[in-house]
């Protein structure tokens, strides 16, 4: 019987704003493109909340938002509703 596998990692793609240098905007800077970032490893029951973090949790390690944190000092660098999860599923035999 041939099944999906369950509970495999995701790929998040997501669009970080850059300033008129081509640098990733720091707070107080003007907007003058993007640059999109992808991150491996994310378990596949990540929700949009969580990539977001919509709750504003202080944890750094909550969702895609801390990661964004790490390049540009803020967690607002991006617009939510640019992220693409991709999740891949192997096939098992049983």
């Amino acid at each position: 019987m041939y099944e999906f596998a369950e509970n495999l990692t995701s790929t998040v793609k997501v669009s970080v704003y850059k300033n008129r240098d081509g640098n990733i905007q720091q707070e107080g800077e003007t907007t003058s493109g993007t640059e999109s970032f992808i991150f491996k490893g994310f378990a596949s029951s990540i929700t949009a909340s969580e990539i977001v973090n919509d709750t504003d949790s202080p944890a750094l390690h909550n969702g895609v938002s801390g990661l964004v944190w790490l390049f540009s000092g803020t967690d607002e660098n991006f617009n939510p509703l640019t992220i693409e999860k991709t999740t891949k599923s192997e096939v098992d035999y049983e």
